[in-house]
């Protein structure tokens, strides 16, 4: 099983859990009401219904009191009406618990037995509930004990007063109350779990096509920008996901890209390498074959040869140069410098070449400019160099190469300019690239390694500057760069 499809499992084991969670939360909040229901609004009702019970022993108790004997008789039949219409059964008992009078509202109970609970002190009330044989119905009793004489019962003494009446409205109350909770709880159950599926499917969803995005990218090797609408939260996360493809593609294509290169500066090295060494070869070998005894040919190619050497020698240059720059082992010292002075050095010092190319330089000195500039001084030395010997090698004779400069706002602008072949528009992109050519044949006849745009681009970049480049075919072709000023 791959690692994306062992999330993909993780996700719905993670949806599963969700659920049986809610479930879980469902099934106590259910549960937490039916014993809230029970032991706070059932037993409520049935203390209410106590004091209702009380109540009514006390005024048949204060009856009892004030009743005399010749009314004794209307009263006691009150009383059974009274029982009948409040659905009471009332018991009157005397000391050793002998019913003397009993009204039952319920006449199938009439013939049943009923043990009166002892009371230990006058005034005390017992409640208790009771079930009759044969009777499904629960009964709820309350009894007083009471001290009522009464002549003409033999010197009978009232020891009791016992009302009881079943639960049934009570207990169909309550199972009528908790019907509706079990009910509710299960369409809030179900609600609640379309709920649940339409949140946990909003989770998982984004994930979901992140995992199909890279699985996709597992196979094809092709990022798959991911599309997604949602909260802020997974939003960011799907644009975070697609901003690290969109740089893995990108590093990729650079890698390819750099791969390219590496393969194209090899071959372009070799060939480099290759061409000054086979020169070199064949003009040795022609002088070790006699030549050297020929005055017309022993001088001319050992000049040849060590004009090749020379150029090997700074081909070896420039590829040390380069790599130190492009591995970041380039130490510059930066301080303000004139410069004039460099300038005026570097013509000097490339004078031989513009004579032997009949091609003219011109420095245009602005002696209003009195600031210095911000950089390495041999390495801004070598920027103008290669840019004026670039300039010499590659154009014709009775051309012009111009060096000036002028203060841009808090720098100064540095100018090459000739007036030569210029550079063809579609070739202006890569001029910086090492080896490139835009004319390969000549480019190599003047002498030329490929590398010196190159390193003037890196070294001028080192200076915290860009090399920019204008030309237009057969009008000239004009460098510039600028450089901070004190």
């Amino acid at each position: 099983m791959s690692d994306i499809d062992l999330e993909k499992k993780m996700l719905k084991t993670l949806k599963s859990k969700i659920i049986v969670t809610f479930m879980a939360i469902i099934f106590a909040i259910v549960t937490l009401l039916l014993l809230s229901f029970n032991y706070i609004v059932v037993d409520q009702l049935k203390l209410q219904l106590a004091e209702e019970l009380k109540n009514e022993i006390n005024l048949i108790e204060y009856s009892l009191n004030n009743v005399n004997d010749e009314k004794l008789n209307e009263y006691l039949n009150n009383l059974k009406n009274f029982s009948g219409q409040l659905k009471y059964n009332v018991i009157l008992s005397d000391i050793n618990k002998n019913k003397i009078f009993r009204f039952y509202s319920d006449t199938s109970l009439y013939n049943k037995d009923y043990q009166i609970s002892f009371l230990r002190k006058s005034g005390r009330y017992t409640l208790e509930t009771k079930n009759y044989e044969n009777d499904a119905r629960t009964f709820f009793v309350v009894t007083k004990s009471i001290d009522v004489n009464l002549s003409n019962e033999a010197n009978s003494k009232f020891g009791y007063i016992t009302i009881e009446t079943d639960l049934e409205a009570i207990e169909k109350f309550s199972n009528n109350v908790r019907f509706k909770i079990i009910v509710a709880a299960l369409v809030l159950f179900v609600f609640g779990l379309l709920i649940i599926r339409y949140f946990t499917d909003r989770v998982t969803k984004p994930v979901n096509s992140v995992i199909d995005s890279l699985k996709e990218y597992s196979k094809t090797g092709i990022p798959r920008l991911i599309e997604f609408e949602g909260s802020q939260e997974f939003k960011f996360l799907v644009e975070s996901i697609n901003n690290l493809m969109t740089k893995i593609e990108y590093d990729m294509n650079e890698l390819k890209k750099l791969e390219r290169y590496r393969s194209e500066f090899l071959g372009n090295v070799s060939h480099e390498l290759r061409t000054p060494i086979f020169a070199i070869q064949t003009y040795l070998e022609t002088l070790i074959d006699g030549g050297i005894n020929d005055p017309q040919i022993n001088l001319n190619y050992l000049k040849k040869a060590y004009e090749n050497l020379e150029r090997l020698n700074q081909l070896l240059k420039d590829l040390i140069d380069i790599s130190q720059i492009e591995a970041r082992q380039l130490r510059l010292s930066f301080r303000y410098l004139d410069i004039n002075d460099i300038i005026e050095r570097v013509i000097e010092d490339i004078k031989l070449l513009s004579q032997q190319k009949n091609i003219q330089i011109e420095f245009i000195k602005d002696e209003s400019l009195k600031e210095l500039v911000w950089c390495d001084k041999e390495r801004l030395y070598q920027i103008l160099f290669n840019l004026v010997d670039n300039a010499l090698r590659h154009n014709p004779p009775q051309t012009q190469v111009k060096i000036y400069y002028k203060k841009v706002n808090a720098s100064v602008r540095i100018f090459v300019e000739d007036n030569g072949i210029g550079i063809p528009e579609e070739d202006l992109p890569r001029i910086f690239e090492r080896f490139y050519r835009v004319n390969k044949e000549r480019s190599r006849e003047s002498g030329g390694t490929g590398l010196g745009l190159s390193i003037v681009k890196h070294l001028v970049e080192a200076h915290g500057s860009k090399i920019y480049v204008e030309s237009k075919t057969g009008e000239g072709t004009k460098f510039y760069f600028d450089l901070k000023i004190a």
